[in-house]
């Protein structure tokens, strides 16, 4: 099963970040980085909780922006019926075009191959 409420931040196939939304005992996220100096990393600190406006701030450079000319017919093509960032980022796993940083829920077995946006640069042999 899928739990929506915890994942890792993966490069590559990688896990640079681990992120629990709601640890036991608390109501804020709590992050674990992996990596220092990072510029996408959730906060400069190695381990911590986070306030819900740095994850949403997060967030909101892994998803195409509310305002985008053609939002509407992405939304369509994802299923969705409105603009709401945890059902895009649960759907697109917060793959971004710019660059291989990605979203792994607790429970999947996704690897990197399987959800890039530049499949033929990465694994030209798996190119059909």
């Amino acid at each position: 099963m899928i739990d929506y409420m915890e994942f890792d931040v993966m490069l590559f196939d990688d896990v640079i970040a681990t992120v629990k939304l709601k640890p036991s005992g608390s109501d804020k996220p709590y992050v674990i980085n992996y990596i220092k100096g990072f510029n996408k990393q959730f906060s400069p600190n190695p381990e911590g909780y986070i306030t819900k406006d740095e994850l949403e701030k997060w967030l909101k450079w892994r998803v195409f922006p509310e305002t985008r000319v053609n939002a509407d017919e992405l939304l369509a093509a994802l299923g969705l019926k409105s603009y709401n960032r945890w059902a895009i980022v649960r759907k697109t796993h917060g793959v971004m075009s710019d660059d291989e940083i990605w979203l792994r829920f607790k429970g999947e077995t996704l690897k990197h191959r399987d959800v890039t946006l530049r499949k033929s640069l990465y694994y030209p042999d798996e190119v059909v």
